[in-house]
């Protein structure tokens, strides 16, 4: 099967704030008029600008088929492909069903994560800017968040500060770092 990676898509109308900012309820979004020479090129979490592979939507649209949208458990096919996939291109061994959690989202997966990794009340370090979703939730989550922004270069080029990374490990005692970037678009207008 080929996948399409290359299609722009036309998203607007399609609730996706990523490519139409006056559509943005949240005021993250960038506003105005790009700068000649750009262009706008959202990158978030799980908004993609490409078409998804054709499997994909042949099985949401099976499955919306079904009038019944409940509470659901991963069926074994699930835990089988991803067994299969590290199996594969791993080549893990003795990978089985009880070693695989399932999140339906980024948030549930990073919040799994710090669930194992620290303890709530724990101070935990993210980047900013930074996608807007990890600023409430890990907060409401009982962690402490230590920002460290990130700084541009001699080439304007976004970067992280190791150095204050650094210092603010040490002064905080944190364990635990969430690396997720992001530019503002203000730089681009």
């Amino acid at each position: 099967m080929k996948y399409d990676f290359t299609s722009i898509l036309d998203r607007r109308g399609m609730d996706a704030i990523a490519v139409a900012p006056e559509e943005d309820p949240y005021g993250i979004a960038p506003k105005g008029k790009v700068r000649d020479g750009f262009d706008l090129i959202p990158m978030w979490v799980a908004d993609m600008n490409f078409p998804t592979a054709p499997t994909i939507c042949e099985a949401v649209v099976d499955r919306a088929s079904h009038p019944a949208f409940g509470y659901f458990a991963p069926r074994q096919e699930y835990f089988d492909s991803i067994i299969r996939w590290h199996t594969s291109r791993n080549h893990v061994t003795g990978l089985e069903k009880k070693h695989i959690g399932y999140q339906n989202g980024v948030l549930g997966g990073v919040l799994s994560a710090l669930a194992v990794l620290c303890s709530q009340g724990d101070n935990v370090l993210i980047h900013a800017p930074t996608y807007v979703g990890f600023l409430g939730e890990v907060g409401q989550a009982g962690y402490h968040l230590i920002s460290s922004e990130l700084v541009k270069d001699q080439n304007d080029i976004w970067r992280m500060d190791l150095a204050d990374m650094e210092a603010k490990i040490r002064k905080y005692h944190i364990h635990t770092t969430i690396i997720c970037g992001i530019v503002s678009a203000d730089s681009l207008l």
